[in-house]
């Protein structure tokens, strides 16, 4: 009997050896491509990619903060004007007695000091720097109460009209550009407006191009936040005060609808040569001690003393705004510090931001209240 023989297997051939080109067919590969998918199908599927998610992350969380534009430091009121944010003080001497008014540039002022001269009456002082008035006058002579006034104000420039030859070096030895109608005729002239000496006036402009030094003044005061009012221990309300130096009778009353105190003289309103009225937002009663610097003849009269406000020390004061008065306290430990206010308590008195007049009066005066 024959026995069938089993043909030997053919060895496998590997993916090298294959002939590339074979596939280059179109028929050869779909056919191919037809077997392979038939094949897997019925055995293993191919599984499918897992499904694309998208992931949508919050978008980041932006704020637009807006800065508040920057401050003028003796008003607390918004200053846009770089150039006039960083310009230098301009104190000027203006004169308040009957003669010299109506006067022009206390309205502009962003701080008034009212102090006590010879004969009782009262002299001004105008501390300009958020703003430069073309005129302001009557320019008057110095007092050696203005060394206080002027040198906690980093290098201000200070005019005036000439003084005695004793005040002289003292006020020119303080660290201001002092300037007067003697060492700068340039900078003053004189007007019909009345009879000298109450005639002189300036252009703040050209006072502050002047200077030798061009640093803005440091804060004199602290002022309210936005939205904050006027408060602290014991306030109360109050719609008129009035203090009187020996010679000049001095009333501020609230005008709720201006928000500002409006200021009478003598029994007549206090009004400058545009016909305002002379007025504050606040109004700081700072009781100082008064002594006699010298004794003058004045204009070739009988001799009289001249007073000497010492602004060093410590003292009473009150503190109106907002129609409203809390009293406290000043102190002030030399010249080139700024005074410090505070409320009965200690706390740091807080003004309504806008103009202060303060009002230097001699220790002991009290003030008149109307509520």
């Amino acid at each position: 009997m024959t026995v069938p023989t089993t043909p030997a297997p053919t060895p496998p051939q590997t993916r090298r050896s294959a002939p590339l080109r074979r596939w280059r067919s179109p028929a050869a590969l779909a056919a191919a491509c037809a077997l392979i998918g038939a094949a897997c199908g019925s055995h293993h599927r191919a599984a499918a990619p897992p499904p694309t998610t998208v992931t949508t992350l919050p978008a980041p969380t932006t704020t637009s903060t807006t800065l508040p534009p920057p401050t003028a430091p003796l008003t607390g009121l918004p200053q846009p004007d770089k150039a006039q944010l960083n310009a230098v003080a301009v104190v000027v001497k203006i004169d308040n007695i009957a003669a010299a008014l109506p006067q022009t540039g206390p309205n502009q002022a962003d701080v008034v000091y009212e102090e006590l001269v010879e004969g009782g009456l009262t002299r001004l002082a105008g501390v300009f720097q958020s703003q430069y008035p073309t005129v302001v006058g009557p320019v008057r002579s110095g007092r050696l109460t203005d060394e206080g006034i002027m040198d906690d104000l980093n290098h201000p420039v200070f005019a005036y009209s000439g003084t005695n030859g004793v005040f002289l070096p003292i006020l020119q030895a303080q660290p201001a550009t002092a300037l007067n109608d003697d060492n700068s005729p340039n900078e003053f002239y004189r007007t019909d407006y009345a009879a000298s000496p109450d005639n002189l006036y300036a252009n703040v402009v050209d006072l502050a191009a002047a200077s030798t030094t061009h640093g803005p003044p440091p804060p004199l005061f602290s002022f309210l936040s936005s939205g904050a009012v006027f408060n602290g221990p014991g306030i109360g309300p109050v719609n008129q005060v009035g203090i009187n130096f020996p010679e000049a009778a001095i009333i501020w009353n609230w005008d709720a609808s201006l928000h500002d105190w409006v200021r009478t003289q003598n029994g007549n309103p206090d009004v400058d040569r545009s016909g305002a009225q002379l007025s504050a937002t606040n109004v700081v009663i700072e009781l100082i001690p008064y002594t006699t610097a010298l004794m003058s003849s004045g204009e070739g009269g009988p001799s009289v003393p001249i007073p000497w406000g010492n602004m060093v020390g410590s003292g009473s004061a009150w503190f109106f705004s907002n129609g409203h008065v809390i009293r406290g306290t000043w102190s002030r430990s030399s010249l080139t510090s700024v005074t410090s206010y505070k409320n009965s308590a200690g706390a740091t008195v807080e003004l309504t931001r806008g103009r202060t007049w303060v009002e230097l009066a001699p220790v002991g005066t009290v003030p008149v209240l109307t509520p």
